[in-house]
């Protein structure tokens, strides 16, 4: 697919009126593809770029990135260093008491990659002696702490670069991510990796993922869902999902 460049200074701009203010969206520093990374020449590539994109649009918003650390992003936007955060953040009850979440944009549930000829099951006996990673403060990071907390290894990482790196060289046994990325480093790794599938949907695992804005700040959300809400109903957002995916990602 075309790339979209976009630098930090480049915004989004309506071809139609916008907002007075810049709109500023925080996406996490750290390469998340196929959802968000940032190239050499400064340029953003990927789906949720690409949507952002068309959301502003909609919207009508003046938007600009801000590239921010994933563990300090709800900070970022509490402070009001970014007014809006679109990065894979799941919707989840604890992160709704911090921030205000719009209508979800895309939906799918954590899998599991691994080193080749192993078992992978959430129970004692399997993972005995077994280490898995995740990045940390994700749906991934908080689910496979409940699950197995108790009796495997979590090893836990800054980036999701920083797992995948971990998983290659061997010193990790499972990684746990968002289905998409993680499918998608399997795909580029397959000679050397295992897919153990996706896990089963609880209520931990939250409902989808959203944009987040603050507390009070209603108008902004407002305008962000209702763009949200008309972009996963049209063919817009249905040939973006194909062309990253093959597939249709919007939320039910």
């Amino acid at each position: 697919m075309k790339k979209l460049l976009i630098t930090l200074s480049l915004l989004f701009t309506a071809t139609t009126s916008f907002a007075a203010d810049v709109v500023k969206v925080g996406i996490a520093a750290e390469p998340y593809p196929p959802m968000s990374s940032k190239n050499a020449d400064g340029s953003w590539e990927g789906f949720e770029i690409d949507l952002l994109g068309e959301v502003c649009k909609e919207a009508k918003l003046d938007c600009q990135i801000k590239e921010i650390a994933w563990d300090g992003i709800i900070p970022a936007l509490l402070s009001k260093k970014i007014d809006v955060i679109f990065t894979s953040m799941s919707v989840t009850e604890e992160r709704a008491k911090k921030v205000l979440f719009t209508k979800p944009y895309y939906n799918t549930l954590p899998a599991v990659i691994g080193l080749p000829n192993q078992k992978f099951a959430f129970d004692k006996e399997t993972l005995k002696r077994k280490i898995i990673g995740v990045q940390t403060s994700t749906i991934s990071a908080f689910y496979i702490k409940e699950k197995v907390g108790k009796f495997a290894e979590i090893r836990e990482y800054g980036t999701q670069d920083e797992v995948n790196a971990d998983l290659l060289a061997g010193r990790i046994d499972f990684m746990m991510a968002d289905a998409i990325p993680a499918v998608d480093f399997y795909e580029k790794n397959k000679s050397l990796l295992e897919n153990y599938g996706g896990v089963k949907h609880e209520p931990i695992l939250g409902e989808g993922v959203a944009a987040a804005v603050r507390h009070g700040d209603t108008a902004l959300e407002g305008k962000f869902s209702t763009a949200i809400d008309t972009l996963v109903k049209s063919d817009t957002y249905t040939k973006l999902s194909m062309n990253y995916f093959q597939t249709n990602i919007a939320p039910e």
